[in-house]
């Protein structure tokens, strides 16, 4: 039993005019705002940020780019910037590896901060778990301990005219989330917090499978639709307050690692987000935990919305996926499990894939 512990929970605004809120929750924080942002993201919000805040006494003090990858020495040049000495706060906007940098930049420097996810493609908006790479953009770590913002606006408009890829990377890493909670926490007993993450993970998987095919059409056409703003608060909401609820061991294992193997192969490139790597784990860590019903019931899903379901989809050779199980076994959040899962088992799950999407075909 701890002796003390304090759990903070980020406000959240959603609509098409939910930047209309800054102006009410942003002033009491302070006068100057810094805009940490990548640079599709900062072109999709900064106008309307700009015309949300006139007439409130908040002044910019610059509308930095945030580097590309979520490095800490893309962070350690943000910090050191004029422009985030003297605001009073940090806008972090755009997608996550833009809002994980911001968010890191204010946790170091103790400034309140506040983000404008412009696309549905993770949950860094509300989380306050930051992914860290290096600067090549090989996966680092997790930056874990980090406040989560005081408060996230998610503009619908802006983010379901977003490419439809990153909507695609949100929801594969989402339901990742609730197979990923649901397996590690067999047969534990969760003390309160963990217990409220599994119980939020669930839906992390119950709207996406609801609305997921409309809202990925919706997303294609540009259109705020009840469905896109289902599946848009399951990605970035209900999957936040999963990180922020339950421990590591929780958030994230088989599918996650083998989406960090993955990313770092050449070939990967030809898989369009990260979203498809994520989702090829996740069928294969339900067939390697012989959830068999709950894989075909992934297996159509993603068929439906056009993830991939094959080795060779990822873009990924025969020799190249025997090492990235090599390296799944040998890594640490695996040991979690409630049993062992070895590289042999993922080659046999890998297979059985393969051999289900050929019967599926005839």
């Amino acid at each position: 039993m701890r002796d003390r512990y304090t759990m903070t929970f980020p406000d959240y605004t959603v609509g098409v005019e939910a930047y209309e809120k800054i102006r009410e929750v942003c002033p009491r924080y302070g006068k100057t705002v810094v805009v940490i942002g990548g640079r599709r993201g900062v072109e999709a919000a900064q106008e309307k940020i700009i015309a949300a805040t006139e007439g409130v006494g908040l002044e910019f003090t610059g509308f930095l780019h945030a580097g590309g990858e979520t490095s800490y020495e893309n962070i350690t040049k943000l910090s050191r910037d004029q422009a985030v000495m003297e605001a009073d706060m940090v806008f972090a906007v755009g997608g996550g590896k833009a809002i994980d940098t911001a968010k890191v930049v204010a946790s170091e420097l103790r400034k309140p901060y506040f983000t404008f996810p412009t696309v549905a493609g993770s949950c860094a908006a509300i989380s306050g778990i930051a992914t860290i790479y290096t600067p090549e953009g090989r996966f680092q770590e997790y930056a874990r301990r980090r406040v989560p913002p005081v408060h996230s606006f998610l503009c619908s408009r802006i983010m379901a005219q977003a490419p439809v890829c990153f909507l695609l990377r949100g929801i594969s890493d989402t339901i990742a989330k609730y197979y990923e909670a649901q397996i590690s926490s067999r047969g534990k007993t969760l003390c309160h917090t963990d217990a409220m993450g599994l119980a939020v993970s669930r839906l992390c998987a119950d709207p996406v499978y609801a609305y997921g095919v409309q809202a990925v059409q919706d997303n294609k056409r540009g259109l705020v639709s009840n469905a896109f703003e289902e599946v848009m608060l399951s990605v970035v909401v209900s999957s936040g307050m999963v990180s922020n609820f339950a421990a590591p061991e929780f958030n994230g294992h088989i599918a996650h690692t083998l989406y960090e193997e993955l990313s770092a192969l050449p070939r990967s490139e030809q898989s369009e987000t990260h979203g498809g790597l994520a989702a090829y784990g996740t069928l294969l860590l339900l067939l390697a935990d012989g959830q068999r019903e709950e894989f075909e019931r992934l297996h159509a899903f993603c068929q439906q919305i056009g993830l991939p379901v094959s080795r060779k989809a990822i873009g990924a050779t025969e020799e190249e996926i025997h090492r990235v199980f090599q390296a799944t076994e040998e890594h640490q959040d695996v040991k979690i499990l409630p049993y062992k899962i070895t590289q042999d088992m993922l080659r046999g799950a890998a297979e059985e894939l393969e051999d289900y999407k050929k019967g599926a075909r005839k």
